[in-house]
C-alpha cells in the first residue's frame, strides 16, 4: 500500500505551504526599523580656540562660557564634549510602577503595593532641590529586553523585537554604555544578566545573574545588595548599573496586591534609604522602572499600567529647573533618558537617540553649558535624520528635509540666547521640535512590505482553495488511487527543482532574497500541480457536487467555521471570541445530536453543555472587557489554593483511573505519569512545600510521558484506535504539567468534552441507513466541530490572545531548563505546549473521528480507513489555515488601526501558533494511524 506514506508526505507538503506563506506575511508585516551602525563622536572643548574655531591659532585666554558662546555661533561646528562630567549610579528596579512610589499618609488601609516606599516622598519633601519623581512612560512592547534597549539607545523599540526576549543578542547600535567606555570611563554591572548579553565586554566588573527564574524573588536582589555598597566606596568607575528583579518576579508570581509584593517594596525602601545615605557627593542617583505591570503582574503590551513606570533622581548638589519643572508625577518619556545620562557623563547623545534632554534631573549649570548640551542633542538628531534618509525611504524626502531644516534653524538660534528667560523659551521650543520628530517616527517606523504581504495572502489563498476542492470534490473512492499514483512524488520533485533554481540564481546574483524566491516559486508550482489534479478529476468533482446532499447540521458547521473566521476583522469579536466559540461548538454538536434523535445522544449533548459551562469559570477575561476585569476575574491568584489543588488532584486521578482500564498495558505508564504529576503539585504546594523535590517529580513525569510516547510506535496488530487514545492522554498529562495545579482541571474538561463529542459523532448515520457511513463520519462538519473545539479550549484553559496574559512560570515548573545543553529548545517546547497544547491534543486525535466506535471503521478495509483519516486530517488542517488567512487579511486591512498592536497583531501571532500546533498534532495522529494500520494488497 504505497499510498500510505504519500498521504503523510502530502500533509507535510500542505503544512509547508501554509507555514511558509505565513512566514512571508510575517516578514512583510512585522518589520523592525532600519538600524544604523553610526557612533556619535565629540571633540574635547580644549581643542577649540577662544574664537570658537577648531584647532585655532589664536592664543588669547577666555572663560569656558565665552568659548562655548563663540563655538555656538558656528552652526557647522562638530559636537563638543561636555566641559564637566559626573559619576552616575543607575538603579533599575524592574517593573517599578509609578503608583508603587506614591505615598498617601491619609490612606489608613493601604493595599499591599501602596505606601511601601515612603523614603521617596520624604526625600522630596526634605530636599526639594535635590530630588525629583516623574512618571516614566515606556513605549510598547513593555518587555525588559526592549526596555533596556530603549533606555540605553534612546530609540523606539519595535513590536517584532519582542520575539527575542528569551534570546537577547548584542546591541549593534550606539548606546550610553559604549559612549561612556569610548570616553575613557569605566562601567560596573550588578544584577540582571540581560545587560551582559546585550552589551558584553564593556564592564570593568560584573556580577550578573540569570534573570528569567521568575519564582525566585530574592537571589538576584541579595547578590546586588552584597556588592553595591562596596562599589559605592570605590572611585574607579563612572557608571554603576544595578538591576533589581524582586519586584518584577513578585508581580509575575503573585500579582501586585500580595504580601510578597509588600515585602519586596519594603526591602526596596530600606535599600534606597541606605543608598542615599552612603551616596558620594559627586554621584547622581537615578532610580527607574523599565515598565509597570497589570493587575495580574504581567507586562509586554501597551496598557497604561504596563507603560507607566517611575523615575526618581537624587543629587546632593541639587538639580536645575524651577518649581514648574520639578512637579511630582509629570510625564517624561523613557527615550529621554539616554541623552540625559550621556550629558551627565560628559558624553554626546547616542547616535540613534530621538530623546530630549531632561534638565530637571541634570545638575545646575551656566546658560552656556546648557546651550552646549542642547546644541549637541540637536546636531546628533540632525545627523541621524540625514543618515536615516540615506538608508531608508520610510519618510518622504520633503518631510525629512523639513525636519532637518527645523533642527538646523534651532541650532543657529541657540547662539542668540543669553538670558535665563530666553533659555526657558528656547528649551521649550526644542522640546516641542523633538516631540514632533519622535511622533513622526512613531507613525512611520512600522513600514509594511505590501508586496510580500499580498504575495503571502495569494499563496495562502491558493493553498486553501485547491485543497478545499480536493477534500470536498474528489470522490472518496478515488483518493487512494490518486495517492497511489505519481502525484505526490512529482510535486515534491518539482519543489526540489524550484529550490535548486533559486539557490543557483542567488549564487549567480540574479536573485536577491533567496528565502522569498523559494517560498514564492514552490507555492506557485504547488498551486499549478494541484490545479492540474483538480482538472483531471473535474468529472468526478462536478458529479459529486451535483448529486451531493448535505444535512442541515453539515451546512451549519461549515457556516459557523467560516463565520468565526470572517468576523476576525472585528476587534470587538476578537475580545469576546472565547464565549462565541463555546456557543458555536455547543450549537453544532446539538444539531448533530438532534439529527441522531435518540435519548443517549441528547444526554451526551447535555453533558457536553455542562462541561462547557464549567470551563467558563476558568476562562477569565482581558482588560478590554471592562466590568469582569475590574471585578477581578482576570486577576491571577498566584499559587493554587487548597481547593484548586484538591480539584486538580481529583481531575487527574479520575482521568487516569477511568482510562487505565481501557488502554491495556499502556495504562501502567499513564498511571505512573499521573502519580508523578499529582505528587509534583502536592509536594510543592504551600509555603512549607519542597520546590526541589517538586521539580524532581515533574522531571519524572516528563520522562515517563516521553518514554510512553516512544512506546506508542510499538505495533500490536490491533489497529490505530488505541495508540491514538493513548497519545491523547499523554498530551493531556503534558498540558496539566505546564498549566499547573490552578488550571490543570481545564485540560481534563477539554479531554472530556472531546470524548463526549466523539461518542455523538460515532452515532451519526447516513439518511435512511443504520450502518456505519464513511461519508458521514468524514464530512467537513466533523473537522469544523473539532477545529472549533480546539480553538475554544485555547480560551477554556485560561489563555487570551494578549501578550500581557502570557505567564512564563510554565518554563520553570521542572527546574531551570537553561542550565541544560538544550535549554532554549526545552523552554520553547514547554511554552509551546502551555499556550497551544489544546490544538496539539485535538490535532493528534483527529483520526478518532473516523475510527472511534464499536461498529465503526473496523468493518472497513485498511485502505479505506486510511483514506478516511487522511481526508479528515486535511480538512481539520484546512480549518486552521482558513482562520490564519482571515487573521492575516484582517491585519492587512487594519494595519493602521488604533488597535493593530493591541488586538489584531497578537491575535494573528496566537492564531499562527495554534495553526502550527494543529498541523503538528495532525501529522502525529496521521503518522500513528498509518504506522498501525496494516498493509493491504487488494483494494477495499
Amino acid at each position: 500500500m504505497k499510498e500510505k506514506w504519500n498521504f503523510i508526505l502530502y500533509l507535510v507538503w500542505f503544512s509547508y505551504l501554509t507555514l511558509s506563506a505565513v512566514l512571508m506575511f510575517g516578514q512583510g508585516f512585522l518589520l523592525s526599523r532600519k538600524t544604523l551602525n553610526d557612533v556619535s563622536e565629540c571633540v574635547p572643548l580644549e581643542n577649540f580656540g577662544c574664537d570658537g574655531r577648531l584647532n585655532s591659532s589664536e592664543k588669547f585666554s577666555c572663560t569656558e562660557s565665552s568659548k562655548i558662546q563663540r563655538i555656538l555661533a558656528y552652526s557647522s561646528s562638530p559636537i563638543v564634549c561636555a566641559a564637566k562630567s559626573h559619576r552616575v549610579l543607575f538603579v533599575l528596579v524592574d517593573a517599578l510602577r509609578y503608583d508603587f512610589t506614591e505615598y498617601n499618609k491619609d490612606n489608613e488601609n493601604p493595599l499591599y503595593y501602596q505606601n511601601r516606599l515612603p523614603i521617596i516622598q520624604k526625600t522630596i519633601e526634605r530636599y526639594p532641590e535635590r530630588a525629583r519623581i516623574f512618571r516614566f512612560m515606556a513605549d510598547p512592547p513593555t518587555t525588559t529586553l526592549q526596555r533596556i534597549k530603549a533606555l540605553v539607545t534612546g530609540s523606539l523599540p519595535t513590536f517584532v523585537d519582542i520575539s527575542s526576549n528569551f534570546a537577547a543578542i548584542e546591541i549593534q547600535e550606539d548606546n550610553v554604555i559604549d559612549q561612556n567606555v569610548k570616553g575613557g570611563g569605566e562601567a560596573i554591572l550588578l544584577g540582571d544578566d540581560t545587560w551582559m548579553r546585550l552589551i558584553p565586554g564593556r564592564w570593568l566588573r560584573s556580577h550578573a545573574l540569570y534573570s528569567f527564574h521568575t519564582w525566585d524573588l530574592d537571589t538576584v536582589d541579595n547578590e546586588v545588595d552584597s556588592k553595591i555598597y562596596e562599589e559605592l566606596k570605590r572611585n574607579d568607575w563612572d557608571l554603576l548599573v544595578a538591576h533589581y528583579l524582586g519586584v518584577d518576579h513578585a508581580g509575575h508570581r503573585y500579582g501586585p496586591n500580595h504580601p510578597e509584593m509588600a515585602r519586596k517594596l519594603s526591602e526596596t525602601n530600606v535599600r534606597l534609604k541606605k543608598i542615599i545615605e552612603s551616596l558620594p557627593s559627586d554621584v547622581i542617583l537615578y532610580v527607574v522602572g523599565d515598565h509597570g505591570m497589570t493587575e495580574t503582574g504581567d507586562h509586554g503590551g501597551e496598557s497604561k499600567a504596563e507603560r507607566t513606570a517611575a523615575l526618581f533622581a537624587y543629587h546632593s548638589s541639587g538639580f536645575s529647573g524651577d518649581e514648574a519643572e520639578r512637579i511630582s508625577g509629570k510625564e517624561v518619556q523613557q527615550t529621554d533618558l539616554a541623552p540625559t545620562l550621556s550629558a551627565a557623563l560628559g558624553r554626546p547623545p547616542p547616535a540613534p537617540s530621538l530623546g530630549n534632554l531632561l534638565f530637571p534631573i541634570l545638575p545646575n549649570m551656566p546658560v552656556a553649558h546648557t546651550l552646549l548640551h542642547l546644541s549637541n542633542n540637536l546636531k546628533q538628531v540632525t545627523q541621524y535624520l540625514v543618515r536615516y534618509g540615506e538608508e531608508s525611504q520610510q519618510i518622504s524626502l520633503d518631510r525629512l528635509a523639513q525636519l532637518i531644516n527645523a533642527t538646523r534653524d534651532h541650532i543657529e538660534k541657540g547662539a542668540t540666547v543669553e538670558t535665563e528667560d530666553e533659555l526657558k523659551l528656547y528649551i521649550s521650543n526644542v522640546r516641542a521640535l523633538m516631540e514632533n520628530i519622535r511622533s513622526i517616527f512613531r507613525e512611520v517606523w512600522v513600514e509594511f512590505d505590501s508586496l510580500s504581504m499580498l504575495r503571502a495572502l495569494l499563496l495562502l489563498l491558493l493553498t486553501v482553495f485547491f485543497n478545499w476542492i480536493i477534500t470536498e470534490g474528489i470522490p472518496a473512492e478515488r483518493i487512494p488511487h490518486v495517492f497511489a499514483s505519481s502525484f505526490v512524488p512529482s510535486g515534491l520533485i518539482s519543489m526540489a527543482v524550484c529550490v535548486g533554481i533559486c539557490y543557483t540564481g542567488h549564487y549567480l546574483e540574479i536573485v536577491d532574497d533567496v528565502g522569498h524566491a523559494i517560498i514564492l516559486s514552490t507555492g506557485l508550482i504547488s498551486g499549478a500541480i494541484t490545479c492540474v489534479l483538480v482538472i483531471m478529476h473535474w468529472d468526478g468533482i462536478t458529479q459529486r457536487w451535483y448529486e451531493g446532499r448535505s444535512q442541515f447540521y453539515e451546512r451549519f458547521a461549515r457556516a459557523a467555521l467560516f463565520a468565526s473566521a470572517a468576523i476576525l476583522v472585528s476587534n470587538s469579536y476578537i475580545i469576546e471570541e472565547g464565549a462565541t466559540l463555546s456557543f458555536l461548538s455547543l450549537t453544532v454538536l446539538g444539531l448533530m445530536a438532534w439529527n441522531i434523535g435518540n435519548i443517549k445522544s441528547l444526554v451526551l449533548w447535555a453533558g457536553f453543555g455542562a462541561v462547557m459551562a464549567l470551563t467558563r469559570s476558568y476562562r477569565g477575561c482581558r482588560e478590554e472587557q471592562g466590568d469582569c476585569w475590574t471585578a477581578g476575574e482576570g486577576v491571577a491568584t498566584g499559587n493554587a489554593s487548597r481547593a484548586a489543588l484538591v480539584i486538580a488532584l481529583g481531575s487527574v486521578a479520575a482521568v487516569v483511573a477511568i482510562s487505565r482500564r481501557h488502554v491495556e498495558w499502556r495504562g501502567y505508564g499513564i498511571v505512573i505519569a499521573g502519580i508523578f504529576s499529582c505528587a509534583h503539585w502536592a509536594v510543592g504546594w504551600g509555603s512549607l512545600g519542597s520546590p526541589s523535590r517538586s521539580k524532581m517529580l515533574a522531571r519524572g513525569a516528563w520522562l515517563v510521558i516521553v518514554t510512553m510516547f516512544v512506546l506508542l510506535w510499538r505495533r500490536d496488530g490491533k489497529g490505530a484506535t488505541l495508540p491514538l487514545v493513548v497519545s491523547g492522554l499523554l498530551f493531556y498529562l503534558a498540558n496539566t504539567l505546564v498549566l499547573g495545579a490552578s488550571l490543570a482541571p481545564t485540560a481534563g474538561l477539554a479531554l472530556f468534552s472531546g470524548f463526549l463529542a466523539l461518542n455523538i459523532v460515532s452515532m451519526l448515520k447516513t439518511e435512511g441507513s443504520i450502518k456505519f457511513s464513511l461519508t458521514t463520519r468524514c464530512n467537513s462538519s466533523m473537522a469544523c466541530l473539532w477545529a472549533l473545539l480546539a480553538s475554544y479550549n485555547f480560551y477554556g484553559t485560561g489563555h487570551h490572545a494578549t501578550l500581557s496574559n502570557v505567564r512564563w512560570a510554565a518554563v520553570f515548573h521542572a527546574g531551570d531548563p537553561h542550565y541544560t545543553s538544550f535549554g532554549n529548545i526545552i523552554s520553547v517546547a514547554l511554552m509551546f505546549i502551555y499556550l497551544f497544547g489544546m490544538p496539539l491534543l485535538f490535532g493528534a486525535t483527529v483520526p478518532l473521528l473516523a475510527l472511534w466506535g464499536r461498529n465503526g471503521a473496523s468493518t472497513l478495509g485498511p485502505r479505506t480507513q486510511l483514506a478516511a483519516v487522511f481526508s479528515l486530517c486535511l480538512k481539520f488542517a484546512l480549518c486552521f489555515a482558513i482562520r490564519v488567512f482571515a487573521c492575516a487579511l484582517s491585519a492587512t486591512i487594519h494595519c493602521r488601526h488604533l488597535m493593530i498592536w493591541g488586538v489584531f497583531t497578537p491575535k494573528l501571532m496566537f492564531e499562527v501558533g495554534s495553526c502550527t500546533a494543529a498541523l503538528l498534532g495532525t501529522l502525529i495522529g496521521a503518522t500513528l494511524t498509518a504506522w498501525h494500520i496494516p498493509n493491504q494488497t487488494r483494494s477495499s
